[in-house]
């Protein structure tokens, strides 16, 4: 029996220092800290940091894993930004290292650095599933104060966007952009990226940084790298919306626009106290953006729909409050002129099986990307004196063509019984 129970024994102890399974938050930091590493973005000019995150090493020639917003700043403008690392080991002697912007994933927020460090220690990428509710260490430098390491629950991966993120129960914060979280085993699920307070973190999957690690291209040209990426993406998002017929539901005597993706967030509501008119609500739109730069986001998708209606008003009086709605709508997109031309608008009259729309449609594009646009459009129904339907509609970062072939399939999906 004894030798039975020693027999079980080093069995378990030889599994569990095969797998390396270190339980405790102590443990996990004390044997991974050494892949980890400070990002730092510095201004040239005065030769101090502008933007801190983290990253770690993905293998032995010294390769750094982080998010692409780190390091964006250098990615616009290299000659006044430049990449630094500090060694976690080196936080306190703040030891500074130069880094080398490799290759970069805009759409799922991922950036490759190369350092000057050989034969580094790295952290395993997770290549098969987990389950929900497995413990995850995120580490990180939140508002630099040094390294740190936080405990979550895996929820698995989120299907509320073009692209998908694992939604973690942990208290990311700022700084802890690029940072790895791995499972007790220590290999890693996804890369810090964002929170929405709470508990409630967001990673990039692993996948796509296995994807971006093993891409051999090396883009010379950042901005063109960019444009070709938000291109190629556009085109798989938008092109999967218009390959169906549009869902539709019923708002007073109209059909418009419902639910076009799973990704998308619906909402309604009714307005008519102390206004001389009812107006009823219907939203949809994208959660996530993608992010280029400080104050330059793209991807976003949101329509709104609005059934205007007072029964005791004048026709002329109502036509106003239909002109108002059309003139400033709910739904619009701001941004600098660093970023965007002015909009181009084209205004027309549109008949729709048996509904007259006033359209308005706007274009402008984006001046490091000649062929991306964010397009803007506004229509109202003309068909009756005291009721009408507007919708607003906007694309941001997509073809002109997609631009154009969305929104007449969006208008087409309008229909009214009298």
């Amino acid at each position: 029996m004894t030798k039975k129970l020693t027999h079980i024994s080093l069995f378990l102890l030889i599994t569990c220092l095969s797998t390396n399974i270190y339980a405790s938050t102590k443990e996990v930091f004390s044997h991974y800290k050494n892949r980890l590493v400070q990002v730092r973005i510095v201004d040239k000019a005065t030769d101090s940091k502008t933007t801190i995150g983290s990253g770690f090493f993905v293998n032995n020639k010294g390769l750094i894993a982080t998010n692409y917003h780190v390091v964006s700043l250098h990615v616009f403008e290299p000659e006044q930004y430049r990449i630094e690392y500090v060694l976690h080991d080196n936080e306190k002697t703040k030891k500074v290292f130069p880094a080398k912007l490799v290759n970069f994933d805009v759409i799922h927020d991922l950036a490759i650095l190369e350092s000057e460090q050989n034969n580094t220690p790295a952290l395993k990428l997770e290549t098969k599933k987990i389950k929900k509710g497995e413990k995850i260490f995120s580490i990180g430098n939140p508002h630099d104060l040094g390294m740190a390491i936080v405990v979550g629950t895996y929820n698995g991966e989120t299907d509320d966007g073009t692209t998908r993120r694992i939604h973690l129960s942990s208290a990311i914060n700022p700084g802890m952009s690029g940072g790895p979280s791995i499972t007790e085993k220590g290999r890693v699920i996804g890369i810090n990226v964002a929170t929405a307070g709470n508990q409630i973190g967001f990673l990039v999957p692993v996948k796509y940084l296995n994807i971006l690690i093993k891409n051999k291209h090396k883009p010379r040209n950042f901005l063109k790298y960019i444009e070709k990426q938000l291109l190629s993406n556009q085109e798989r998002y938008i092109s999967d919306i218009l390959s169906r017929k549009f869902k539709t539901k019923k708002i007073g005597n109209y059909q418009v626009p419902d639910k076009l993706a799973d990704y998308l967030t619906c909402w309604g509501d009714s307005e008519s106290k102390d206004l001389p008119y009812k107006a009823s609500e219907n939203s949809c739109a994208t959660k996530n953006d993608i992010f280029l730069s400080s104050g330059f986001t793209t991807g976003d998708i949101h329509y709104s729909h609005y059934l205007i209606s007072a029964d005791n008003m004048n026709s002329f009086r109502f036509a106003h409050i239909q002109q108002e709605y059309f003139q400033n709508p709910a739904v619009h997109l701001t941004g600098s002129k660093k970023y965007f031309t002015n909009y181009s608008c084209k205004t027309e009259f549109v008949k729709n099986k048996n509904i007259t729309f006033k359209i308005s449609f706007c274009i402008r594009a984006y001046k490091h990307f000649k062929n991306i646009y964010d397009m803007m459009l506004s229509a109202a129904s003309l068909n009756e004196k005291q009721t009408s339907i507007q919708t607003n509609l906007i694309l941001a970062g997509v073809s002109y063509k997609n631009a154009v072939r969305f929104s007449k399939q969006y208008i087409r999906a309008f229909s009214w019984t009298p």
